[in-house]
């Protein structure tokens, strides 16, 4: 029975991508909505595969608690049939790693890209993963509020990241029959994007591609969080 539902819902989210639609939710959440793509990676390498070509940029990370700073990252994402694929841009010109980095809680030290995905809007069992340029990952579960698990680990994600002078790329994957299992992927889930900006080991600045007006930077409240609404699937008719 398990096999069965999973093979449903994996039918139900096939050839999914994120848009740029957003609007207000009954919720006052912002949606994100995900429409129908049949497209895979077509190379060995997801960062680099032609498919991005087509999928919708976001470029909306903004820091309302730091002078309202603007930020040039971009944001991709979409389903595939067997996988939730995702990749940043990131400009950045002073990358700041933790050296030697001897555990992943060292990644709090770090530039990096995140994502939140939660089954519900309250945040009662939220899944994270914190990326470093490096393709180190700081992934946990976490119960409302910042109750962090940091022995837990996504089992399926697969990460690649590009570094050059003036920026950086992350890329990744996270395999739907997971998700499922944690139970995000149904008819709507939610998420939030975000990026932690270091300039040396004493500052940083929080961006989020929601804009949230708040006095401080926190990214473990619902209010951070896109709702995203998967679509149901179009029938062709003969």
């Amino acid at each position: 029975m398990k096999h069965t539902f999973i093979s449903f819902m994996l039918a139900a989210v096939t050839f999914a991508a994120c848009t740029s639609v957003a609007e207000k939710s009954d919720s006052s959440q912002e949606v994100f909505t995900m429409s129908w793509r049949t497209a895979e990676p077509d190379t060995g390498s997801i960062i680099s595969a032609s498919v991005w070509d087509n999928v919708p940029v976001q470029t909306r990370f903004s820091a309302p608690w730091s002078d309202n700073l603007l930020d040039a990252t971009e944001f991709q994402c979409y389903l595939s049939p067997h996988y939730f694929y995702f990749r940043f841009q990131v400009p950045d010109e002073t990358i700041t790693l933790q050296e030697p980095f001897l555990k992943k809680l060292d990644v709090c030290n770090e530039d990096r890209a995140e994502i939140f995905l939660s089954a519900t809007p309250g945040m009662e069992t939220y899944y994270c993963m914190e990326i470093d340029p490096q393709g180190r990952a700081l992934d946990y579960v976490t119960n409302y509020y910042r109750q962090f698990d940091y022995d837990w680990s996504f089992q399926s994600l697969q990460i690649e990241t590009i570094v050059e002078s003036d920026k950086y790329f992350v890329a990744g994957r996270l395999s739907t029959a997971e998700m499922l299992q944690l139970g995000i992927l149904a008819k709507e889930f939610y998420m939030g994007v975000f990026r932690a900006d270091f300039d040396g080991p004493e500052h940083v600045v929080w961006y989020s591609l929601l804009r949230v007006e708040r006095e401080k930077a926190d990214f473990h409240i619902p209010e951070m969080l896109y709702k995203v609404v998967v679509e149901e699937p179009q029938t062709t008719h003969p």
